[in-house]
């Protein structure tokens, strides 16, 4: 025979549940997400101020919520122009043909090239949609050049010169963030 533990049960305790049975986030869990895309440098002890955890509790979930993925990884965005990259450019691009082996290639492609900030694999009229950075329209034709025209699976691309960036960011609507106000 087994003997049974149980721990004591406190507010604090049943406030450290990661996900509830329907393995959704609860509205802490989503508070912390939502606070962490906004500054991903704030210590536990602000996040718990924030929820109305302990620094430990709120240092938990932050914890569990990056071992399940839901956080997949803490960046710094860098100012563009800093780092003298003026010119950004949506590319539309059809492949020749929708093969497996077409796509996985040109996958590995978008993820090797520094240039390529942001892929998508899309539908309707391109096959994929990239956000590409780049120093000068120079450096972007280079760029064309050697991943678009001596490339025999690419049948067309078009590109659009970003002439101002109106709203960037990565941060996603979560729980009531979702709903649409106004």
């Amino acid at each position: 025979m087994h003997a049974a533990y149980s721990l004591p049960i406190t507010p604090e305790s049943c406030k450290e549940m990661k996900l509830d049975a329907e393995n959704q986030l609860d509205d802490i869990d989503q508070h912390l997400l939502r606070l962490l895309q906004k500054d991903a440098l704030m210590v536990a002890e602000q996040l718990g101020n924030a929820v109305g955890l302990s620094a430990t509790a709120a240092k938990r979930r932050v914890n569990r919520l990056r071992e399940s993925g839901v956080i997949v990884k803490d960046v710094s965005v860098v100012n563009p122009k800093s780092v003298g990259l003026e010119v950004f450019t949506l590319v539309m691009v059809n492949l020749e043909r929708d093969r497996p082996e077409i796509l996985q290639s040109f996958r590995q492609a978008i993820e090797r090239h520094p240039r390529i900030v942001q892929g998508f694999y899309a539908t309707g009229d391109a096959d994929f949609v990239l956000l590409v950075a780049s120093r000068s329209l120079e450096e972007y034709e280079r760029f064309t050049r050697e991943l678009f025209w001596e490339n025999p699976n690419i049948r067309s691309f078009r590109t659009m010169v970003v002439m101002n960036q109106v709203k960037v960011g990565y941060a996603l609507p979560i729980g009531d963030q979702a709903v649409e106000v106004g």
